[in-house]
Order: structure tokens, then C-alpha cells, then sequence
């Protein structure tokens, strides 16, 4: 089992925690109870089931036997949510999706990227500098600007610096010399819901507030947009 600790929140912000498991579980159309007794708030699924106390505490339990605890106080001033968007977050890229007649061609798209992040604001009362957090979207979307984005399985070779990208879709097969510093792996095919999930996996790691959930929304063109959201 991996048991980690990390700050736990009282009052308001107790509470908003809660809120944001029970967002996110709703949001993946994830079946869910939600049980308070003596002091104690249980929001159980079969994935997950987290607890928090009137006292400061609180533990998730993952099905795959993660567990994240804490306890204590750190503020009480609540949450907030910052947004970056527009303002160069944006990036080029070429794709295909192989089972997808009208996109089963490489070819390309110029996304635009917003993030969200909720969080516990710190006693100066900000979540984090709106600065840093545009730096770390940029850093993150500067990997995929610029290059073929794919799922390692259509990589059939490596050789001198190059990756050999073959695939068979409904617009024909492929077989492309690419030089690797020109393509971004990611896991799943190149949906924008897995681009958007991939840049939300990206951010969290960097993101120094915790708990927080981060959200991101990456559009491939107007009315086109999909949505990624992880609690950490």
C-alpha cells in the first residue's frame, strides 16, 4: 500500500474538499453515497472511499490500495479557483486518429488551452501567483507545440534518431520517418480528451498547492472543446 501525507484543511475548506471528490466523482459519471454522522462525512464509491472529520482529518482510499491522509491545520480561509487562459497558451499540432473517417489523415490543428486550479488560498490570500502558473502551462504545452502528438503504439521502429510512425486507417496506411524531437507521446490515442487529460497529468505533478484540483480545457476549434479534470 502507498500512504502518503498531505496538508488537511478545517471548516470551509474541509467541507469545499469534500465538495470537489464528490464534483469529480459526478463528473465521470461515477456512482456515489454520501453518509454524515457524528461529525464525519463519508463519500464512498467503488473506486473510492473518503472520509473527512469535524477535526481537521481526513483519508482517501483507492481501489488499487492508495491511500493519502492527513490531519491538522493549515488555513481556514477557504478555497479559490484561478484561471489562465488565452494570452499565448496555445500550441500547433499534427495528428491522426486512424478510425476516424474524417480524421484518419495526418493533419493538423491549432488548440487553445485555459486551467483552472482550485485550491486552498494561503494566508496572503491567493491559491498561487497567476505568473508561476502561466509559466508551468506554457512549459507544459511547449512539448506538444510543433510536433506529430501519438500513442506509442504507433511507433514500429527506432533508428538513427528517427521513429518509424505506420498506421492502417480509413484514409489509407502510413508509414513515416519522423525525427524524434518532432513527436510528443501520449497515453491513448490523440483525442483532445486525451490531450487535455495529458496536460492535466503534466500540471498537477508541478503544481505546489495541495489538495487541489486542476482542470483543463483544450479546444481545437470554435464550439470544439473537451475538458480534463484531476483531484490531488
Amino acid at each position: 500500500m502507498l500512504t502518503s501525507t498531505v496538508p488537511v484543511l478545517r471548516a470551509g475548506l474541509l467541507s469545499a474538499l469534500g465538495s470537489l471528490v464528490e464534483r469529480l466523482l459526478a463528473a465521470h459519471g461515477i456512482v456515489y453515497e454520501v453518509t454524515r454522522k457524528d461529525g464525519l462525512t463519508e463519500i464512498r464509491s467503488e473506486r473510492v472511499v473518503a472520509r473527512f472529520s469535524a477535526d481537521g482529518g481526513f483519508s482517501v482510499s483507492f481501489r488499487d490500495g492508495t491511500e493519502l491522509r492527513g490531519a491538522g491545520l493549515v488555513v481556514e480561509e477557504g478555497v479559490a479557483t484561478v484561471k489562465v487562459s488565452e494570452g499565448g497558451l496555445s500550441f500547433d499540432y499534427a495528428h491522426f486518429l486512424p478510425h476516424i473517417e474524417k480524421c484518419s489523415t495526418l493533419h493538423g490543428h491549432t488548440a487553445t488551452v485555459s486551467v483552472d486550479v482550485t485550491g486552498p488560498k494561503r494566508t496572503e490570500g491567493y491559491v498561487m501567483d497567476f505568473g508561476v502558473l502561466k509559466r508551468l502551462v506554457k512549459s507544459v504545452i511547449d512539448e506538444l507545440d510543433h510536433r506529430i502528438v501519438i500513442s506509442p503504439k504507433y511507433v514500429r521502429d527506432v533508428r538513427d534518431g528517427r521513429y518509424l510512425i505506420s498506421f492502417d486507417g480509413l484514409g489509407g496506411s502510413y508509414d513515416l520517418w519522423v525525427p524524434q524531437s518532432r513527436v510528443a507521446l501520449i497515453e491513448g490515442d490523440s483525442t483532445v480528451e486525451n490531450i487535455s487529460a495529458h496536460i492535466a497529468r503534466r500540471l498537477i505533478e508541478s503544481i505546489p498547492v495541495r489538495p487541489v484540483l486542476v482542470r483543463v480545457t483544450v479546444s481545437e476549434g470554435v464550439g470544439k472543446y473537451a475538458v480534463a479534470e484531476l483531484l490531488r
